[in-house]
C-alpha cells in the first residue's frame, strides 16, 4: 500500500485475532508497530518491525502508558487501530451486570480514552489515521449482547463524530465492521453451537466464515495515503451476510 512504509501505528489487541492480524500486516507493509495487549504472551517479530507493550487498555494509566512507548521508542504515531475487545452473552436486565459494565469499559471507555490521549501525536503527523473495530452489531442487534451492540453503535457512532471534528488536522476516522470472523474468541462459540455456525456460514453471500486474515488488508488501506479523502465510515466486512435475507 502507498505511504505506510516507514509509518508508525498503536494496534490495541494486538496478540491475538483482528487485532495481531492487523499488526503483522502493518509491519509487512513496512510500518513500525507497538502491539499493545494485557496477554504477556506477546507478539515477538523483529522482522515485522515490531515492539510489544503488555498493558491492559482499562486500567487508568494505559493511555499514558501506551502514549509514552510510543513517543520513546517509535518518535510518535501516525496510525492508531482499536482492535481490542470483548463480547459476553447476558440478558440485558441478567441480575449480575459484570458482562455489562466489562464490555464498556473494554469495547467503549478504553477506545475513547487511548483516542484523546493519542491525539497530540497524530496532529504531529502528516498522514493521521484512527481505524475503529467496530462490528455488523455496529448498526445492527443480536439478541443476548446488548452490552455489545450498543458498545459498537457508540464506537461508529464516535467514529463519525471524530471525522467531523478532526478533518482540520488532517486525521481521517474509519470503522470496519467484521461479521462472523473465526477468532480464538468465537471458535469456541462456534464449536459449542454448530448450528450457530452453520447460520453465520450460511447468511454469508461466500458461504463461509470469515478470517481475521480478511480483515487486516482492510486496514491497511485505511491507514494508507490511498485512502486519504475516505472518512467517518463505518465499512462492512462481512462477506455480504447483510445482504442475505
Amino acid at each position: 500500500m502507498r505511504g505506510l512504509s516507514g509509518r508508525a501505528a498503536v494496534v490495541t489487541g494486538a496478540a491475538s485475532g483482528i487485532g495481531k492480524a492487523i499488526a503483522l500486516r502493518l509491519g509487512e507493509e513496512g510500518v513500525r508497530v507497538l502491539a499493545v495487549d494485557r496477554d504477556e504472551q506477546l507478539l515477538r517479530g523483529g522482522a515485522h518491525l515490531m515492539t510489544t507493550l503488555a498493558s491492559d487498555v482499562t486500567e487508568p494509566d494505559a493511555p499514558r502508558r501506551i502514549v509514552a512507548t510510543a513517543e520513546s521508542v517509535l518518535g510518535g504515531c501516525d496510525i492508531l487501530v482499536n482492535a481490542a475487545g470483548i463480547s459476553r452473552f447476558a440478558p440485558f436486565d441478567a441480575p449480575d451486570q459484570s458482562a455489562w459494565s466489562a464490555t464498556m469499559r473494554v469495547n467503549l471507555d478504553a477506545v475513547a480514552a487511548i483516542t484523546r490521549e493519542m491525539l497530540p501525536l497524530l496532529r504531529s503527523s502528516d498522514q493521521g489515521r484512527i481505524i475503529m473495530i467496530g462490528s455488523t452489531c455496529s448498526s445492527f442487534a443480536s439478541a443476548g449482547l446488548s452490552a455489545y451492540v450498543v458498545s459498537k453503535h457508540a464506537v461508529l457512532g464516535l467514529t463519525r463524530a471524530l471525522a467531523c471534528e478532526l478533518g482540520r488536522d488532517c486525521i481521517t476516522v474509519n470503522c470496519i465492521q467484521p461479521g462472523a470472523i473465526l477468532t480464538g474468541i468465537t471458535g469456541p462459540v462456534f464449536e459449542s453451537d454448530p448450528d450457530y455456525a452453520d447460520y453465520w456460514r450460511t447468511k454469508s453471500a461466500l458461504g463461509r466464515l470469515g478470517t481475521p486474515e480478511d480483515i487486516a488488508p482492510l486496514a491497511a488501506f485505511l491507514a494508507s495515503e490511498e485512502a486519504r479523502f475516505i472518512t467517518g465510515h463505518g465499512l462492512y466486512a462481512d462477506g455480504g451476510a447483510m445482504q442475505q435475507n
